[in-house]
């Protein structure tokens, strides 16, 4: 509930109990605004005690609010004081049944309590004073005006909301809440304004005081300073300051007992080691010393404290000696009492001038309301009366909002009262229409009945049929005339217990006992003295024809639905496999539709390009990132493609595409378009890696220009000596012998290289034949050394580390076409004085052959590829070393064959040592041929 707290005040006792408490507490907890204005807000909720609830709950309130006063003459006076206003606002209430809080308070101020007041301080004119009995009755004035505007304010908002006993709830006048907060508003603004300016004065005076101690101090300190060499001149020298200075002072021991001063000793004490008075330091200077405010503890108004209050300047001497000045603060409060007697005075003129105010300024403001509500009184009598309606003007916004919506609502009102005149004799116009409509719905039921396709049987409340449409007559082959009258159960087997206005089916029986399904709709119509029901038959007979049908559709609809969903999950399959052969090709593969938005793209395509999941973005996104990473000059391919994508009809299939990781792409451009309906559905890109393949044709055609230059060579040399010994037949013996032995060697050249060929056309086609058997390899190794010629042999060294002889297994042939190979090499990638050092060394269980070399070695760019069909080192077309690229790749599948493993380490410009490690016979290996 919004306003819970204040229910509680409905209760006069618990009201009173609060309202006294919070009186107590606003008599006790005083607030001092400035010197002598200190509020007390007791009488505040005395007042409001006294408006509730009435003079027998404001009398004992009256006595415990007031108890903070003490019990003592403030108490009696205060207590006596606030009585007299209770009375006089009790007799001003039963004179004035209608009368104001504010003003009869206000009354008795002005007529009573502050007349009061003066005769009561007017005993204590000599002891305060005509300046301080001024500011108290000031105070009093002030205090009686904030209590009661409080009170004003909270009792309007009690009242306003809660019912306090049996009193009802109050309308509050918008007037007079205008009128309090104006006052409010000025008596707070002064306060306010007051506030600041005594805050203001007070620093003002603690300044001047500071710099008074602060000049005076400066030579009064030398001098004291000076006397030291003589204490007797220090007495005299103080006199003399506080005649001319008006200062007293107390010179400090270093034991901090007094030796000096010109106070009374009761003084001296209480300035030098009593704590009597609460000290506030405002200033500490240069040379060490402070400035302190003293202020007695055991006065409770801030004016008493101000009057008491004296200021100290403590200041440190040579020796450990200090110096006290005491200047009193009394000194200046003339012209306090004088600032705030002339302020107060002129804030109480304005809240005169506010009062007087308030209440035209109020009545200005609600004026408009007022008429308002004047010309709004009774609306609905005076359209009635067709009186106009004089509504008042206001210059304010809102006002003239709320006049201009009233000004609606009465438009509204008056054309609504037009509207109901109107339906009113339009009304009697539709009761003379509705009575010719009655006559013709009569003849459309009439209608309804011998057309209507259902049959229609009405009967009375004793079931006894008394209507029957013609085709009731068709459906149960009676004649209108033999069913009227007789009760309706002789046509249909009714169930009493079914739901009025529900269709379900029943059994009806024709005229020739032959029963016959219906569907019944049944409708009870009630009148005021009878009733009678209506009964809407429908015949079943074509219906479960139809139903059986229907039964057959779904029956056929289910079978097909089965097959179209086995159809389903086979076409579901076919698509993942399709999905994962796309997944799984080497190729690349983005699938995008007709908007060009890509639908898929296979991991070969992310791997190929290193690009991120492109689905859902456009292809001209994916190009676009494909373009960075071509080669500078060949993107001119992308501009085709989107012009074949945006319509254009050409595209040449197998467009290169050249990359900056030196792969080499080709792509095929395949559109999808649905053959029946002839309607495209996108695109598929497929990105083909030719690397490998571009690398391989390289080689070829190098191996096609090593291999018809190296058959041209053996054959060009052979052809020549042929044609030599043909011209000269009489050529001797022994050249005739070197051209014959020159032509055999190079025919055996010629038939090891096309050997090579026949061995990789049969290692490839895993038809080599190996035929396996014991082999000596040392005595192997020394038949191929004897096989070069003199100046090679002499460079061929062939250790053996072990004493007997090494036993391998293997193809003697192939074993020997392997180390001529790998010893060829040695010797023809080295310089002619250079050794070759053949190892033979037995392992656990294998025997490796080591052929070193100190040649031109092998760069190491291209040792990953040695091995490789075709490859033949930079450093051997540097060097203009012959070779087809067939030597190495062919001895490392026969070593493999051999269930071996060759190997190598080369450094260039070092040499190059090459390993061959194959496995040691089984002991129960047989010693003749195996396969």
């Amino acid at each position: 509930m919004k306003y819970r707290i204040l229910l509680w005040f409905r209760s006069p006792w618990i009201g009173t109990i609060i309202l006294t408490i919070l009186g107590i507490a606003g008599n006790y907890f005083k607030w001092d605004l400035s010197l002598n204005l200190r509020f007390a807000l007791g009488s505040a909720a005395l007042l409001i005690i006294f408006r509730l609830y009435g003079l027998r709950f404001a009398v004992p309130a009256l006595l415990a609010i007031n108890i903070p006063f003490g019990f003592g003459g403030s108490y009696l006076f205060m207590t006596g004081l606030f009585g007299l206003e209770i009375l006089f606002l009790y007799f001003y209430f039963k004179w004035f049944n209608k009368g104001i809080l504010f003003k009869g308070d206000l009354l008795f101020w002005g007529c009573i309590g502050l007349p009061l007041v003066f005769l009561m301080y007017q005993y204590r004119l000599d002891e305060m004073g005509i300046k301080m009995m001024t500011l108290v009755i000031l105070e009093q004035s002030f205090n009686s005006i904030i209590n009661l505007l409080i009170a004003s304010i909270l009792l309007e908002s009690i009242i306003s909301r809660i019912k306090i006993d049996i009193k009802p709830t109050y309308t509050i006048s918008l007037g007079r809440i205008i009128f309090k907060y104006l006052i409010a508003f000025v008596i707070f603004t002064s306060l306010l304004l007051l506030t600041v300016s005594s805050h203001q004065q007070f620093q003002d005076i603690r300044g001047l005081y500071s710099s008074y101690l602060e000049r005076s101090s400066y030579i009064y300190k030398q001098d004291i300073e000076g006397s030291f060499s003589d204490m007797r001149t220090v007495k005299p020298l103080m006199n003399k300051y506080k005649k001319n200075f008006y200062i007293d002072s107390v010179l400090v021991s270093p034991l901090g007992s007094s030796m000096y001063s010109t106070l009374d000793n009761k003084t001296t004490k209480q300035l030098v080691q009593d704590g009597s008075y609460e000290s506030l330091m405002i200033k500490e200077t240069a040379d060490g010393a402070r400035i302190f405010h003293h202020f007695p503890l055991n006065r409770l108004t801030l004016i008493e404290r101000w009057q008491e209050s004296y200021f100290v300047m403590d200041i440190p001497l040579n020796h450990n000696y200090r110096l006290l000045l005491k200047l009193t603060a009394a000194f200046y409060l003339e012209r306090i009492y004088i600032f705030y007697i002339q302020s107060i005075i002129t804030i109480l003129i304005v809240i005169g001038i506010a009062i007087l105010l308030a209440r035209p300024i109020s009545r200005k403001i609600t004026k408009p309301l007022l008429e308002l509500a004047k010309a709004s009184n009774n609306i609905p009598r005076k359209l009635v009366k067709d009186t106009p309606i004089d509504w008042p003007n206001s210059n304010i916004s809102e006002f003239h909002a709320l006049i201009e919506n009233f000004k609606l609502v009465s438009l509204v009102l008056e054309n609504q009262f037009l509207q109901i005149q109107r339906d009113k004799e339009n009304l009697e116009i539709r009761v003379v229409e509705r009575t010719f409509d009655l006559a013709e719905s009569e003849s459309q039921k009439r209608a309804i009945l011998k057309y209507a396709i259902n049959g229609i049987i009405s009967t009375d409340h004793q079931m006894k049929i008394t209507e029957f449409n013609p085709a009731a007559e068709q459906m149960f082959k009676y004649s209108r005339e033999q069913v009227i009258g007789r009760p309706l159960s002789d046509l249909l087997v009714i169930d009493t217990s079914q739901q009025e206005d529900s269709n379900h089916s029943i059994t009806a029986i024709r005229s020739d006992d032959t029963p016959f399904q219906v569907e019944l709709t049944r409708s009870e119509i009630l009148a005021e003295e009878s009733s009678f029901q209506t009964f809407f038959v429908h015949d079943l007979t074509q219906q479960e024809k139809e139903r059986a049908q229907r039964n057959e559709h779904e029956r056929q609809l289910e079978a097909l639905n089965d097959r179209l969903r086995e159809e389903q999950g086979v076409a579901e399959k076919q698509k993942s496999i399709t999905g994962n052969l796309l997944e799984s090709v080497q190729e690349g593969i983005v699938m995008c539709d007709s908007k060009g938005i890509i639908s898929f793209i296979n991991p070969t395509m992310l791997s190929l390009f290193k690009i991120k999941d492109y689905t859902g973005y456009s292809v001209q996104q994916l190009l676009h990132h494909i373009e960075d990473q071509l080669i500078e000059g060949t993107s001119s391919w992308i501009e085709k493609l989107e012009q074949f994508l945006n319509g254009e009809p050409h595209w040449n299939q197998g467009e290169l595409v050249l990359l900056k990781n030196e792969k080499i792409l080709s792509l095929y451009v395949t559109p999808v378009t649905d053959t029946v309906q002839q309607i495209e559905h996108g695109v598929i890109l497929v990105f083909r890696d030719r690397t490998e393949e571009e690398q391989v044709k390289q080689m070829q055609n190098e191996l096609i220009s090593v291999v018809s230059h190296e058959l041209r060579t053996p054959l060009s040399a052979m052809m020549g000596y042929i044609e030599m010994l043909m011209i000269y037949q009489d050529m001797s013996i022994e050249k005739r012998h070197t051209f014959i032995e020159t032509i055999h060697q190079e025919g055996q050249r010629l038939s090891h290289l096309l050997d090579d060929f026949l061995d990789i056309q049969r290692i490839e086609a895993d038809h080599a034949e190996y035929h396996m058997t014991y082999i000596p390899l040392y005595e192997l190794l020394q038949g191929i050394c004897h096989q070069w010629n003199p100046d090679s042999r002499d460079r061929i060294i062939l250790h053996h580390e072990g004493v007997d002889e090494v036993f391998i297994t293997g193809d003697h042939h192939r074993l020997i076409q392997v180390f001529q190979n790998l010893i060829s090499n040695a010797l023809k990638y080295s310089s002619a004085e250079s050794l070759v050092h053949i190892v033979i060394e037995e392992l656990p269980h294998q025997i490796r052959v080591s052929i070193e070399d100190s040649g031109i070695g092998i760069p190491v760019e291209d040792q990953a590829r040695i091995f490789q069909k075709f490859f033949r080192a930079s450093s051997a077309s540097e060097h203009q070393i012959k070779g087809t690229g067939l030597g190495l790749y062919i001895t490392q599948r026969i070593v493999n064959d051999h269930k071996g493993e060759l190997s190598f380490v080369s450094r260039p410009n070092e040499g190059s040592v090459f390993s061959v490690l194959l496995p040691k016979p089984k002991k129960n290996d047989s010693a003749h041929s195996i396969e």
